[in-house]
């Protein structure tokens, strides 16, 4: 029900995650908004008074500092995993590289 993000116009590559995961942010908002809002309404409608009403406002509050603390988490994970993956390529050119010039050098001692 996102009209901000439709799924049809994704850019291609890495910014593809970016957009995953921007999308995957805001529907976490969005649901701890309308969380936030029933469980108000809930207290209204339990007769809840004001100081109830604040300690409620500080659990929210702290839901959503550990839901953010998770998504931040999870953020750094997908970048290390792709720094990761660029390591290992660079690993391999330079191993495919040094191979090469390995070849070379003993093909020319040869002759």
């Amino acid at each position: 029900m996102n009209s901000m993000n439709p799924n049809g116009q994704q850019p291609q590559g890495d910014s593809s995650l970016t957009m995953t995961y921007e999308q995957f942010q805001e529907q976490q908002r969005q649901r701890r908004d309308q969380e936030m809002v029933e469980g108000r309404q809930a207290l209204l409608r339990a007769g809840a008074d004001s100081s109830s009403e604040k300690v409620r406002g500080l659990i929210n509050t702290m839901q959503e500092l550990v839901q953010e603390l998770s998504m931040t988490e999870n953020q750094i994970q997908v970048q290390a995993d792709a720094q990761l993956r660029q390591l290992r390529k660079l690993k391999e050119r330079a191993s495919s590289v040094e191979a090469e010039v390995r070849s070379s050098l003993g093909g020319s001692a040869l002759h």
